[in-house]
């Protein structure tokens, strides 16, 4: 049975997500969301310990046969020590790509106009927060995928930054020569706005 949460981002996904947005080049925000729901692939758990089964779920990650594991709560702790807890996950789970969700930081703070020009609204009377566990290996390749479509001209370099080329860099345990690439790839993106 799907929780609330859960309901709530089948929803989000319907309806954000996976809608052709013209800030992407006619491409959705998540071009893999669908297939993703459709294939079972996504695993949600509405969490009352949050720590402990994002923990667990890391450690366990690859015995789900899951594309993304999301852990969710309403219990919301400061958005500092969520992105420390992240931050630290990354560098434990080195195979795996741990992102936070914080409901103090949205679309509209990073400029994504393609993740807030939609009319959808949360059905949770309560505000949550997630991390998402994806294999860092799969997320790269998809992201390689969606960079050569321009899929990333859309957005601020910051967040591209963080979003891609520091996943790349993490892959590639900071070889040079990625490095060289991205730093390649940033201006491309900003040459193209």
């Amino acid at each position: 049975m799907d929780t609330a949460i859960e309901q709530d981002l089948r929803s989000w996904s319907r309806e954000v997500l996976e809608v052709p947005s013209k800030h992407l080049k006619g491409m959705p925000p998540c071009p893999y969301a669908r297939k993703a729901w459709r294939e079972n692939k996504v695993l949600v758990i509405e969490s009352s310990n949050f720590e402990e089964d994002v923990l667990r779920y890391c450690r366990d990650f690859y015995e789900f046969d899951k594309e993304l594991i999301v852990i969710a709560t309403y219990d919301i702790p400061d958005i500092d020590d969520l992105s420390a807890f992240t931050a630290a996950l990354n560098i434990n789970h080195p195979s795996l790509h741990c992102m936070q969700f914080h409901p103090e930081y949205g679309a509209d703070d990073a400029d994504m106009d393609f993740l807030t020009d939609n009319s959808w609204e949360s059905s949770t009377v309560y505000e949550y927060c997630m991390i998402f566990i994806q294999d860092l290996r799969l997320v790269v390749a998809a992201s390689d995928r969606l960079e050569a479509l321009g899929y990333y001209s859309a957005y601020p370099r910051d967040e591209y930054e963080e979003l891609v080329v520091n996943r790349k860099r993490r892959l590639t345990d900071g070889n040079e020569t990625s490095r060289d690439e991205a730093r390649r790839r940033i201006q491309e993106n900003d040459a193209r706005r």
